[in-house]
């Protein structure tokens, strides 16, 4: 592998939220290229334009917000992204779910109108359509959003603010319902996102959006949810802090299973009308429990994924040893994180495959192993899957019983490395 070239990034020492200085570093994964940042090919060109970034996550005393130290320029981030929703069908189906739950929650004696920050190829957007909901779409990825702007999906192509919040209540008025999943905690300065969403909004309407939850993170040690688009881990306790700065708040919560553990959080202008469920006050003690507002929780989680990372490539070596073949499944960031984080390259596997067309043969970010499509699994049959994509495994695992049957093991790197193969299903 090349010397590592270090990308530019802007420094912050002081919380992002509350603009306390009482901020310290407490997990830090060293050196990583950007967890999107795939190659179309490694030629010496393509190598010179490949950027390694300190990936180091800092935790506030005062607002008990964990963000990361460093930020990278959002155009490098989010213009050109390789994330397709409706690659997974899992996402399909889930987004499915949410336009019913978002119907639920729309006011029936008017013409509703949704607004989507991070439509992302428009999964949601269409579901919601479909349904006679007039919706709107903003997302700054202009290689996904393109074709959809062509197709005449309502999609604007550019990131969510304040100002582009004026522009869309004075054309399209205000919205009911501003949706958004795994996008509010990509965003640098989410003081104007909350203020466009307070602008954009209408007096009784309701913000709702879905986030990977701290608690899990910490709980099942999902360091491969920790990469640069992911700025924030929020926990109810520092979200809390966070809405009343803008005079809105939360009022009720609820565990989602997609990506292995997210939350969803409903929330309105103060004195919105409904009343904080016992599912936040539940929740506030949780967290209170799992000691969320303390920098020791954070200290002692990056010894613990330390322990995890030993353990993993413990496995593989000796796997490799014996002779096996290993690949990987799923050229995603949380993979690619797992793979730079543990140093994990040709000589662990051979190559990685995965579902989404826009990933096959282009070149993970750090390692620079080939994707492939899935069919190749079968061509010449390999021993181990390490399964990069494991919060989507019963999907994959039921699209490749074939292989399980024919005696295959899928490698399961977290909350524990174990394997799973036909004498084990679940």
């Amino acid at each position: 592998m090349n010397p590592k070239q270090i990308g530019s990034y802007k420094y912050y020492d002081y919380c992002r939220f509350c603009k306390s200085k009482k901020i310290s570093s407490v997990i830090d994964l060293g050196y990583v290229p950007l967890a999107g940042g795939f190659l179309k090919n490694i030629n010496k060109e393509s190598l010179t334009k490949e950027f390694f970034y300190p990936l180091t996550l800092s935790f506030c005393q005062n607002c008990y917000l964990l963000q990361t130290s460093n930020v990278i320029n959002k155009d490098i981030l989010f213009k050109n992204y390789y994330y397709n929703s409706s690659s997974i069908k899992t996402l399909v189906n889930h987004f499915e779910n949410v336009t019913e739950e978002l119907l639920r929650h729309l006011p029936q004696n008017i013409k509703p109108f949704i607004v989507e920050i991070g439509s992302n190829d428009g999964t949601l957007i269409k579901s919601s359509l479909s349904k006679g909901v007039k919706t709107l779409g903003i997302d700054p990825a202009t290689n996904i959003v393109r074709p959809l702007m062509k197709q005449k999906l309502p999609i604007i192509n550019d990131y969510f603010t304040e100002k582009l919040a004026v522009r869309i209540k004075k054309r399209y008025g205000q919205a009911d319902i501003i949706f958004s999943s795994n996008t509010l905690a990509h965003i640098e300065n989410m003081h104007d996102v909350a203020r466009g969403i307070k602008i954009l909004l209408k007096k009784n309407g309701m913000l709702i959006f879905e986030t990977h939850y701290l608690g899990k993170l910490i709980k099942e040690l999902q360091y491969d949810m920790i990469y640069h688009e992911h700025q924030y881990y929020y926990s109810l306790t520092t979200l809390k802090k966070f809405f009343k700065m803008h005079q809105m708040e939360i009022f009720d919560v609820k565990p989602i299973q997609i990506h292995a553990g997210s939350m969803r959080y409903y929330v309105q202008n103060i004195n919105g009308g409904r009343k904080i469920t016992n599912s936040v006050i539940k929740l506030e003690k949780r967290e209170k429990n799992m000691k969320l507002d303390k920098k020791n929780t954070f200290i002692l989680y990056q010894k613990k994924v330390e322990k995890t990372k030993k353990r993993l490539i413990t496995f593989l070596t000796s796997l490799k040893k014996r002779g096996h073949e290993i690949i990987g499944y799923g050229a995603s960031g949380r993979g690619s994180i797992i793979m730079n984080y543990c140093g994990l390259d040709s000589n662990n596997l051979s190559y990685i495959v995965d579902d989404a067309p826009a990933k096959q043969k282009l070149y993970t970010p750090g390692n620079h192993l080939r994707v492939y499509p899935p069919k190749k699994i079968y061509k010449n049959q390999v021993s181990y899957i390490l399964l990069f994509a494991w919060s989507f495994s019963k999907e994959i695992i039921s699209k490749h019983q074939l292989y399980i049957q024919s005696g295959g093991k899928f490698i399961i790197p977290l909350p524990r490395v174990r394997l799973l193969s036909k004498n084990e299903k679940k």
